[in-house]
Parts: structure tokens; C-alpha cells; sequence
């Protein structure tokens, strides 16, 4: 058996949306770009199951590190000469 925690009604505009009550958002933790998966039964009955926006720092560590970060400084210098030769203001005589 299920027990209501929280009872809470909103409107549904004329493009088919809905506003999620705040009690809701507070009480799952929703926040803006969070997404709602709704389901419907053979029965008729609604779920509503919340998905989390992930950030990117979440996917930190996710891939297996192929070669050391060489650091900030010379990731920046690689990028500055690309840039250059890509403009043709790179002269590799130099």
C-alpha cells in the first residue's frame, strides 16, 4: 500500500503544459533542466518519474586516461600555434 506524503494540483495551460508544485520540486529535489518521464497504464493511471540533469564534472574520471595532462601552460601554447598556423601567421622557419 502507498501513503501520500504530499497532495498538491495544478493546471494544465493551453499548450499542454503543467507547473511542477513547489512542495513537489522541493521535496524530489528538481531543479531547472531536469527532466519528468511520464508513463501511462493499460489502467489509466500516471507516473511521473523524475531524471536528474547531470553536469559534466559528473562524468569526470568516466573515460580511461590514455596520456598524462602535460599542463595548462603548454596545452595553451599547442592551441596558440594552431591557431596561427590555421591564420597562416606561423612561420615554422623561425
Amino acid at each position: 500500500m502507498v501513503t501520500v506524503m504530499i497532495i498538491e494540483k495544478s493546471k494544465i495551460t493551453g499548450k499542454g503544459q503543467i507547473q511542477l508544485p513547489v512542495k513537489i520540486r522541493k521535496a524530489i529535489g528538481a531543479n531547472n533542466g531536469d527532466e519528468m518521464l511520464f508513463k501511462l497504464t493499460d489502467k489509466g493511471e500516471i507516473t511521473v518519474e523524475l531524471i536528474k540533469k547531470r553536469s559534466l564534472s559528473d562524468f569526470a574520471g568516466v573515460l580511461p586516461v590514455k596520456k598524462p595532462f602535460p599542463g595548462i601552460e603548454e596545452e595553451e601554447e599547442k592551441t596558440r600555434l594552431k591557431v596561427a598556423k590555421k591564420k597562416g601567421k606561423y612561420d615554422e622557419r623561425k
